[in-house]
């Protein structure tokens, strides 16, 4: 003869119930941190510290039909992230000059490079300063050596930063 119980028993927990409960748990953590965090920056320091720079950004050996393809006032766009980096303020274009070694007289040689420029393009733009002196510019460090896609309204390119410098008041 077999018992039937008629009322409900007490719910255990169960190895799955536990990995639910903590999948759920490093869910919701991961959606706050996403929308919370502040890129390393307190939220007590947001809006301090921000200042007008002009960096420099320059390419070499171009070919020599984008000549006058950048143009002052020309908003700048980082091409990996889509930031606003700032509004162009000085273009240079100079021709290209190749640099050589010649084995047979012991001489550097300097040439121009045909039908090639280089083109050195200022900008200015808001940045935040950090206690050791670098920039961000919307979370985008801009310092000397660093390469930047950038897009221009009328020319795309890769660029090295060459020069940063605080504007004084």
């Amino acid at each position: 003869m077999s018992v039937v119980s008629k009322g409900r028993g007490k719910y255990r927990f169960n190895i799955i119930d536990v990995i639910l409960i903590i999948v759920i748990a490093v869910s919701l953590a991961s959606i706050l941190f996403l929308f919370f965090y502040k890129g390393g920056q307190s939220a007590e320091n947001d809006g301090e510290n921000k200042v007008d720079i002009i960096y420099t950004v320059e390419q070499k050996e171009l070919p020599d039909i984008l000549r006058g393809k950048i143009g002052m006032g020309d908003s700048v766009y980082d091409g990996e992230t889509g930031i606003l980096m700032g509004q162009v303020i000085d273009v240079e274009y100079t021709d290209s000059v190749y640099e050589g070694y010649d084995t047979a007289n012991n001489t550097v040689t300097r040439e121009l490079y045909p039908g090639k420029i280089d083109v050195k393009v200022r900008i200015s733009a808001e940045a935040v300063v950090d206690k050791d002196g670098v920039f961000r510019i919307d979370g985008c460090l801009v310092n000397v050596g660093k390469s930047f896609e950038m897009h221009f309204p009328f020319f795309c390119g890769e660029a090295v930063c060459v020069s940063v410098s605080e504007v004084s008041e």
